[in-house]
């Protein structure tokens, strides 16, 4: 009988000090949700709602690094990628929306020459991406060993100029001359003429 009750003491003395070890997590939990809260209060308005430009495609990225450079370069392919998934969604909306009003005007060389030519202009226009604005935030830190340490993290805010793409897209559709026909018929010419005329007056286009 004694030795069972002695079992039973040990069992309930490591349940209380299992549960008072236990207490941590809520400490733990509540640091790191104070140090997202730090780190979305870092992010810049610009970043996270860019405003609107003119003949312009919008796209950001954020790089975090235990180094500057690597968090831009991070950031940078962030950028990249984003780009890339618009130019993507770009080509496919405006084929789709070719082949819609041309429906069996045109061959299927023609349809196919559209999205190569079209998916060929917006890749170069996703290499030729340009900064428009971005900075470093510096998150201090510190080691489980109590050493502190520095995280960097990149934002970006970048474009592309899609009127200059749109123009070399038309001059390249024009050496094409049943394409250029087939194409003419459509609303996205007289739109993408119509814009191009504009951004001339305003850019030098």
């Amino acid at each position: 009988m004694k030795n069972i009750m002695l079992i039973a003491m040990s069992l309930i003395l490591a349940f209380v000090v299992g549960c008072a070890g236990s207490k941590k997590a809520p400490g733990q939990g509540s640091m790191f949700a104070e140090a997202s809260s730090e780190i979305v209060d870092n992010i810049p308005d610009w970043y996270s709602n860019p405003e609107p430009r003119e003949n312009i495609t919008l796209a950001n990225g954020e790089g975090i690094s235990n180094s500057k450079s690597g968090a831009t370069r991070k950031a940078k392919m962030r950028v990249k990628q984003d780009f890339q998934s618009k130019a993507k969604s770009i080509v496919s909306g405006r084929t789709e929306d070719f082949f819609k009003e041309v429906g069996e005007g045109a061959s299927a060389e023609v349809y196919s020459s559209f999205e190569e030519i079209s998916t060929s202009i917006m890749e170069g226009a996703v290499e030729g991406w340009f900064e428009i604005k971005s900075t470093t935030v510096v998150e201090k830190s510190v080691r489980d060993d109590g050493t502190p340490y520095n995280m960097y993290r990149h934002y970006i805010l970048a474009g592309i100029d899609q009127a200059a793409a749109d123009k070399r897209l038309l001059a390249k559709i024009r050496r094409d001359k049943e394409l250029k026909t087939a194409f003419e018929q459509t609303k996205a010419y007289d739109k993408m003429t119509a814009d191009l005329e504009k951004y001339k007056e305003k850019l030098d286009y």
